[in-house]
């Protein structure tokens, strides 16, 4: 009798969390949109400077990876942006490109931890009101239900002498 009440207690607690996937992903994918909207600009500016002197970003970035003295102090600045733009744009097109229903989970593979910890500082947990909310749950509390389902059976198969904790 514990055990299935230990099962339930555990599947509502990952379904509250697991509810939560849709929302948190939606405010990481705006915080990542703001931060490659940030760096636009500086990377264009670069690519355009670079353009008038006849390089292209490759090629310009090769040449920092030789330059000296203040050049060098310069390129390191810009390589810097242009790697975490590539970066973060390249990750944004890959949560764009997944469906509403498994952008929680490529986010989950694939995410940023400092926007990660910033769009978490801020967020505010809600009850899920979409389908894709409300399936996360299902599937939370189904997850964590079973897990502690088949636990306390193996337990109690082993040291129960027969008796059933699940």
């Amino acid at each position: 009798m514990l055990g299935r009440l230990l099962a339930l207690v555990a599947g509502a607690a990952l379904a509250v969390g697991a509810s939560q996937a849709p929302a948190f992903t939606d405010q990481y994918v705006q915080n990542l949109t703001g931060r490659v909207d940030e760096l636009r600009p500086l990377v264009e500016e670069f690519d355009n400077k670079v353009g008038e002197y006849g390089y292209t970003r490759a090629s310009a970035m090769a040449e920092c990876q030789v330059a000296t003295g203040l050049l060098d102090a310069l390129c390191s600045t810009y390589e810097s942006a242009v790697a975490r733009y590539e970066l973060l744009s390249g990750h944004l097109a890959e949560l764009n490109a997944a469906n509403i229903w498994m952008k929680p989970i490529v986010l989950a593979r694939t995410y940023q931890k400092d926007i990660a910890e910033s769009v978490y500082s801020v967020y505010e947990p809600a009850v899920p009101a979409t389908p894709v909310g409300l399936t996360y749950a299902g599937g939370g509390f189904f997850g964590g239900w079973l897990v502690l389902t088949l636990i306390f059976g193996i337990l109690g198969g082993l040291v129960g002498g027969g008796r059933r904790y699940a």
